[in-house]
């Protein structure tokens, strides 16, 4: 099994779950239901991304495979779309740097293992969000539903998330053990830009995480979960 991205053009911001449906179209190589469109930048991409990571075709002067690729199978590429399927035991270092040079060419990235969009720079929102989960990509201004997503994710492996935006001003949580709870605490802490705003509530539901960090990012100045916020 393969950890697969795909990258393509958006002209303006658009949703994962809309994402979803467009990746899932392109794995079927149905570009007009995609609605994709040809775009020098997927070139571009394209032609870089192969400079960093050859393509399985690619050969030494030996006549040998070049062994350095990432690559499961060959990639799916036309002029407005790549697909990527990579080796799982290369995905930690290939997939960052394929979701940055993506964002340098000005192109999403989809992310259908998490069901996340990495968006480029000139698409994303004034308010600066950045999810950081403990396994898997760092998520520029994600939407609600991939926030969401994330929380039901926590698990005792994946056991903390960091929802951050501008000027010192984050929510995290770490589950159990690792956050010094038991196997199905989890331990929230809230910092609104200095040391002396900095906040501490347990909670025992993932349902108050999710809602916490919905409030979060919605900018609710007043947390609608019923819990004790102790000072850190």
């Amino acid at each position: 099994m393969s950890f697969d991205l795909a990258v393509w053009f958006e002209p303006e911001w658009v949703s994962a779950s809309d994402a979803a449906g467009k990746y899932e179209r392109l794995c079927d190589s149905d570009l007009a239901g995609a609605g994709v469109v040809a775009s020098e930048a997927v070139s571009a991409f394209h032609q870089a991304l192969i400079m960093d990571f050859p393509e399985l075709s690619s050969a030494g002067d030996d006549g040998q495979q070049v062994a350095v690729s990432p690559w499961m199978a060959g990639l799916d590429v036309s002029a407005a779309h790549v697909l990527m399927p990579m080796s799982w035991s290369r995905a930690s270092e290939t997939a960052p740097e394929v979701v940055a040079l993506a964002g340098r060419h000005g192109l999403v990235c989809f992310d259908p293992q998490a069901e996340v969009l990495h968006l480029p720079p000139a698409l994303r929102g004034t308010d600066g969000l950045s999810l950081q989960p403990c396994v898997g990509l760092k998520v520029e201004d994600p939407d609600l539903d991939v926030i969401e997503r994330a929380v039901r994710r926590l698990s005792p492996e994946n056991w903390f998330l960091i929802l951050e935006k501008r000027l010192g001003r984050y929510l995290q949580v770490g589950q159990g053990p690792n956050a010094g709870l038991s196997a199905s605490g989890f331990a929230v802490e809230h910092r609104d830009g200095s040391p002396d705003r900095h906040y501490r509530c347990v909670l025992s539901e993932k349902d108050q995480v999710a809602t916490i960090f919905a409030d979060f990012a919605s900018g609710e100045a007043a947390w609608s979960v019923d819990a004790r916020w102790d000072k850190v």
